[in-house]
């Protein structure tokens, strides 16, 4: 197709995304809005209450005038070969990307698109910059389930896309009804999740920036201290207010948990990973799994007693939009046996081993010199102000406490082409990758490390932002064996 005939044929999003942008404007204005309320009732006739108003009302026409231009300039067609986007609001911009180059695609449904039937596609072309990513905002649910199917076919990436046919399209909706499913979340693995997170230090920040936004409008301090004094009447009503203290953030934990993760499921065909969370903004996202760099287990303190982990993938296409964040979490809570027997099944080509090999006796030593100066640092609290002696104890006590749980819990193997790395102390981080994957490889030995023949080993991998993964302390032999490792890869990929 002849790319100036393009503009023609192309699509437009649906035009309640000026509604949708029109009030996510507005949305902007509301605490412009309310500081000019407040403002009013003092000096209504003030200069600058009326250039307020008048700022406001300008940006407003600005925002309305910005909104329908981009409306009716941005158009996308999808070709042959490539997918076409015109844009622009006084200045008309169109790129034109070979459809090569779609890495990943996710699909984000917000509240409000669900009552409209829309949805929003974010396109991943596995570049650096603004121009990463294309968003079809505000599509309809078929349109969108074509484009999705369109992309899901097992040999995309390898077919000749040049000479396509109608059996191609039928091939695409065969691939994508034989997908399996690997792993659909419970409600008991959300209740664990919010009870072993730290929802209650986030509910009580909660209920401080309530207080504080509304003490600004309503005098609500001596409601407040009415209820903090009914509460320190006697130790048995301080621990009913710590307990429903507790409850109430428990609540508001595996509340948050179940909206954010309700209908969480992973599943996958021949070439990709479909991941699926959410009850009210539903979010899917895809990705090849030739594109998955290395695989990261992490693990809480309180998770790690109960043996859950979260498990997260790093890829090259990794998105930028804030709405897809997460969307590279391949489990985000799930029991660590489980989650190496899905790992294997989704990912035949990661291997993860169980057996690693534990750091030297000599590192936990290393490790507590390296944090010696604390104990100056204590020295000087405890000089200054010997009241508050157990300040710099407690301080000592969780250091050390963490550098030999540092020490007793980091690990490394190197299997074949595979190599792991474990690091942290209270929580922990257990990186997986292979060979092939890995961009760079650095060793490096501080004087205190080469006094102990020890060494340091960092690993590069490639995403949208590199990925490094590095552990500390393991036998310099190790560390050279690595090096050596690394260089039959011949430098890795050139």
């Amino acid at each position: 197709m002849n790319r100036e005939t393009t503009n023609d044929k192309a699509h437009r999003i649906h035009p309640l995304w000026i509604v949708y942008s029109i009030g996510k404007s507005v949305k902007e204005l509301v605490f412009f809005v309310i500081g000019l309320m407040i403002y009013i009732r003092s000096d209504s006739d003030s200069i600058f209450f009326k250039l307020g108003v008048l700022a406001g009302i300008l940006y407003l026409i600005y925002k309305v005038v910005s909104v329908l231009l981009e409306w009716f300039h941005f158009k996308y067609l999808f070709t042959e070969t490539e997918l076409c986007i015109h844009e622009g609001r006084l200045i008309l911009e169109s790129r034109y990307i070979p459809l090569e180059r779609i890495q990943g695609i996710s699909r984000n449904t917000p509240l409000f698109h669900r009552l409209f039937g829309l949805t929003s596609l974010l396109l991943d072309t596995g570049a650096v910059g603004n121009k990463s990513s294309v968003k079809l905002e505000m599509i309809t649910c078929k349109e969108a389930e074509r484009i999705q199917k369109y992309f899901s076919h097992a040999d995309y990436l390898e077919r000749d896309v040049s000479k396509p046919n109608e059996g191609t399209l039928e091939a695409n909706l065969l691939e994508h009804s034989s997908r399996k499913k690997h792993y659909e979340m419970t409600s008991k693995e959300i209740f664990v999740a919010s009870v072993t997170s730290l929802h209650l230090l986030i509910f009580i920040s909660l209920l401080y920036t309530c207080y504080s936004n509304l003490n600004d409008f309503l005098s609500i301090d001596p409601y407040i201290e009415a209820v903090l004094s009914f509460f320190q009447k006697s130790w048995l009503l301080t621990a009913v207010g710590i307990l429903a203290l507790l409850v109430l953030s428990m609540a508001y934990g595996w509340g948050r948990t179940f909206i954010r993760y309700r209908n969480f499921e992973v599943t996958s065909d021949q070439q990709r990973i479909f991941i699926k969370k959410g009850l009210f903004h539903q979010t899917e996202f895809s990705i090849p799994k030739e594109k998955v760099e290395a695989i990261i287990l992490n693990t809480k303190f309180l998770q790690k007693i109960l043996g859950i982990v979260e498990v997260r993938i790093v890829s090259t296409a990794e998105e930028d939009d804030e709405e897809m964040k997460t969307a590279n979490i391949l489990f985000p809570f799930i029991h660590k046996n489980k989650a190496l027997l899905l790992i294997s099944e989704i990912l035949p080509t990661f291997k993860v081993e169980t057996d690693m090999v534990n750091l030297p006796r000599s590192a936990i030593f290393v490790k507590l010199v390296r944090t010696s100066y604390i104990w100056i640092a204590a020295g000087a609290i405890f000089y200054f102000w010997p009241r508050l002696w157990y300040v710099p104890l407690a301080f000592l006590v969780l250091t050390h406490i963490s550098q030999l749980l540092s020490g007793l819990s980091n690990g490394y193997k190197l299997s074949g082409p595979f190599i792991q790395l474990q690091s942290g102390s209270f929580s922990t981080k257990l990186f997986i990758t292979t060979r092939m994957k890995i961009e760079e490889l650095k060793v490096t030995e501080s004087v205190l490390q080469r006094k102990f023949g020890l060494a340091s080993l960092e690993i590069f991998t490639r995403s949208k932002s590199v990925q490094v993964s590095k552990i500390s302390d393991i036998p310099k032999d190790v560390a050279i064996s690595c090096y050596q490792w690394y260089g039959k890869n011949g430098g890795n990929k050139g």
